[in-house]
């Protein structure tokens, strides 16, 4: 009887420990899913309030407002690393951002528009 005992104790330490590694695995891996997806709308900038940290861009008919953060990048077409107040009014740029559960759309990145490469023709 003990033989069987000492079995079940052993198989029983060995699932402790399987579980042990493989729980904290799990948790990354939700964790990992939850990160927010990077979105793009180019437009037109139509405000820029600098004391609410937004800007607003208008893309024909669709407008929407950014909320910007200290981890916001910015550039214009004369400078590659520029600050919030270097955006103007009537600035075309692409805006790469986030949206939360509420709605809320965050800026990581607002910059001009990437040139499109005119395609080369196959003879």
């Amino acid at each position: 009887m003990s033989k069987y005992l000492t079995r079940a104790v052993a198989t029983s330490a060995l699932i402790a420990v399987a579980l042990a590694f493989a729980l904290p695995v799990r948790a990354q891996e939700s964790t990992a899913a939850a990160k927010p997806k990077s979105h793009h709308f180019t437009g037109t900038i139509e405000s820029v309030q600098t004391n609410a940290n937004t800007v607003a861009v208008k893309q024909k008919e669709e407008s929407k407002t950014f909320k910007v953060n200290d981890q916001t990048k910015y550039s214009t077409a004369d400078k590659k690393v520029a600050a919030l107040s270097d955006l103007k009014v009537g600035d075309k740029v692409t805006v790469s951002y986030t949206e939360d559960a509420a709605g809320v759309f965050t800026a990581l990145r607002i910059a001009p528009p990437a040139e499109k490469k005119p395609k080369e023709k196959k003879d």
